[in-house]
């Protein structure tokens, strides 16, 4: 397998071999270890061994378990999405700065920590090549929903200018923000949650969560931006309906089948 899409598959293979080692390690010290340690969210951090040292490690590597579809969705896929998740965060921000909304600052430091420590743990793991092809299949993916966002976005702003007649046209686009980011990542939490089980499932051992810890540390921070102004109940039960759909279409992603080096040259 040559070229930038070979390379992602071994980075893809990698992650989830340092994961899957992490499991098994937790799997095995579940008595003694910590509650916070069983959590798997900075596997990224985990020592990746070149060579399996056993026969068992070697019948466990994901790479002969799973397809490669499947171990793309798994290890890929869900940073992909990150990706637009941070894009809409950013868009918080700006709004956020923009306005001078004294009450934010603190969520503003908050987020941007967050995006630190989430970029420090996946550093040692990532070049531009693979930055880039990230950034790539996130525009695909978020042009594949397009309609169906748009489609949201009219709902919620009809439904928040209903509850705040008065609301001013940034705040607005503010709180739209806000609920989009809020709904992808959602749904994302989604998505990666039924891959660590259909994983979990295939492997016959426990799997934690593929995201580093900031990426789960970013919910409850982020719907926090809303202040006093949050949509009806009739929307809230319609928002859960809109990340399940999300969390579907992430499932049928289609990766762009990226050119091999040589055809760069």
């Amino acid at each position: 397998m040559n070229g930038i899409i070979g390379q992602l598959f071994e980075d893809a293979q990698k992650v989830s071999q340092a994961y899957l080692d992490r499991s098994q390690y937790l799997l095995a010290n579940a008595l003694t270890t910590p509650p916070n340690l069983r959590d798997l969210g900075l596997t990224a951090k985990c020592i990746i061994i070149d060579e399996p040292k056993t026969q068992e490690d070697e019948e466990l590597r994901l790479s002969r378990i799973l397809e490669r579809d499947e171990l793309f969705r798994f290890a890929y896929v869900p940073f992909v999405i990150a990706q637009l998740v941070w894009d809409y965060a950013d868009t918080i921000l700006d709004i956020s700065i923009r306005l001078r909304i004294h009450e934010t600052k603190r969520l503003c430091r908050a987020v941007r920590e967050l995006r630190r420590e989430y970029d420090q743990i996946r550093a040692p793991y990532i070049d531009k090549k693979h930055q880039k092809s990230e950034e790539d299949n996130m525009l695909m993916f978020e042009d594949g929903v397009r309609g169906i966002m748009s489609q949201m976005v009219l709902n919620l702003s009809f439904d928040l200018k209903s509850e705040y007649p008065d609301i001013d046209s940034e705040y607005l686009m503010l709180l739209i923000a806000v609920y989009e980011c809020d709904i992808t990542l959602r749904a994302l939490l989604l998505y990666t949650e039924r891959q660590r089980q259909m994983v979990a499932k295939k492997i016959d051992r426990t799997v934690g969560r593929i995201l580093p810890r900031p990426i789960y540390n970013l919910k409850d921070i982020v719907i926090e931006f809303v202040g006093d102004k949050p949509v009806s109940q009739k929307f809230s039960e319609l928002k859960q309906k809109y990340i399940e759909t999300f969390a579907n279409q992430m499932g049928l992603i289609e990766l762009n089948e990226l050119p091999t080096e040589t055809e760069n040259e």
